[in-house]
């Protein structure tokens, strides 16, 4: 890979890279290494938040710490709302389409996720949706 990716990772990507070891873990560290330019929305900013302080208040710490680590460029909502309307029409599940607008909106090169139905997009405009494992086999 020549240029630095521009990776968008959904909600549990970021939960369990941060609360599990595994290959979520070993995605963050390679944004933390600067090996990948994390793109983040404001939904999956404020999702995240919220499932931290609900199911994880132990570790509600470590994503705002995180933030502050890593180099991301944040997507606002107003930049992605007129695209959701547009991927909600590939989704059975309408309140993924969030995550797909603003994955390219965003130009991000990888949108990372585990759900099934995002998974079988494959691509959606330059975007191409993976697992974690997909792209730690590509970086290295």
């Amino acid at each position: 890979m020549n240029k630095k990716p521009r990776v968008f990772l959904d909600t549990n990507v970021l939960i369990s890279g941060m609360v599990f070891r595994g290959n979520e873990r070993k995605l963050l560290d390679a944004i933390i290494d600067n090996r990948l330019k994390l793109v983040i929305s404001d939904d999956v900013l404020n999702e995240t938040e919220m499932v931290f302080r609900k199911k994880f208040p132990q570790h509600r710490v470590l994503f705002p710490l995180f933030l502050q680590l890593v180099k991301h460029e944040r997507i606002p909502r107003k930049a992605y709302r007129k695209a959701e309307k547009t991927y909600s029409g590939l989704l059975r599940d309408k309140t993924d389409a969030h995550i797909l607008a603003a994955a390219v909106v965003g130009k991000c090169d990888y949108l990372i996720a585990g759900d099934k139905e995002l998974l079988s997009l494959k691509k959606v405009g330059l975007t191409k949706i993976i697992q974690t494992w997909e792209l730690l086999r590509e970086l290295k």
